[in-house]
């Protein structure tokens, strides 16, 4: 499989505010930036506008009846705001939601061919050779139906199917959530291993945990503005992250 070297600035999102429909202010102020081959972290209470922020990012924000109303979201310096999911697809984002990952029904191997792009013979084999080095637990279980996975599997196969549209930026929703703690470093590394090969990734959790470890800068949302940002040594003070998650 091909891969990218980092090669600087990849997204910026410019003080973004998000309306909805009713005339209501979601996210208020978010401003972030994204290179390529950095894993960035966006955490902060529930509500605190995270989701939001990430839909902006990659084009799912009319799910929420919303639109980005002030501000821009920039890709290699081409102006992307309020782009529909399939053009930001085209241009190389990728979004792993919280719920809805996978197709049950489908086997493993399907899962992984129902992307949105049809690559060559040649290249599909090699990004799938690509997502069983990540992921060799799925290496031979590619016929079994999805359904059958375990809760940490499926995350595997939902990050696998993302990794098959070969993107520069890899969007992940709660990655961990509901997962036993003993599986989150697996699929930790995996995104260490993604960042290695240039991709850049975002993850959107409540909570800190690994995120500070995996991370390579961080930022700290609450009320929908970004109360901190910085590496992650920087957000491993308890009275930063206290403040935000009382106040929401």
């Amino acid at each position: 499989m091909t891969t990218t070297e980092p090669t600087g600035r990849l997204l910026e999102v410019s003080e973004i505010q998000l309306r909805y429909g009713n005339g209501a202010v979601g996210v208020s102020d978010v401003s972030l930036t994204v290179d390529a081959g950095q894993v960035v972290a966006l955490i902060g209470p529930n509500g605190a506008g995270k989701t939001s922020t990430v839909r902006s990012i990659s084009g799912f924000l009319p799910i929420e009846g919303a639109k980005v109303a002030r501000g821009r979201v920039t890709l290699d310096g081409e102006d992307v705001t309020n782009s529909s999911p399939h053009q930001l697809s085209r241009h190389g984002i990728a979004f792993v939601p919280e719920r809805q990952k996978i197709f049950p029904n489908l086997t493993i191997r399907d899962n992984l061919l129902a992307v949105g792009h049809a690559p060559g013979r040649a290249e599909r084999a090699a990004r799938e050779k690509h997502v069983f080095e990540l992921f060799p637990e799925l290496a031979d279980r590619v016929r079994e139906q999805a359904g059958r996975l375990s809760g940490g599997q499926r995350q595997m196969l939902a990050l696998a199917r993302a990794v098959m549209s070969s993107p520069r930026l890899l969007i992940v929703d709660e990655m961990t959530l509901g997962l036993h703690h003993s599986l989150q470093p697996r699929l930790f590394r995996a995104v260490r291993q993604m960042a290695q090969s240039g991709t850049a990734v975002i993850l959107v959790d409540e909570s800190t945990g690994l995120n500070l470890d995996v991370a390579d800068y961080c930022y700290l949302i609450g009320g929908g503005v970004v109360r901190a940002e910085g590496p992650p040594q920087l957000l491993r003070d308890g009275d930063v992250i206290a403040n935000v998650y009382v106040e929401g």
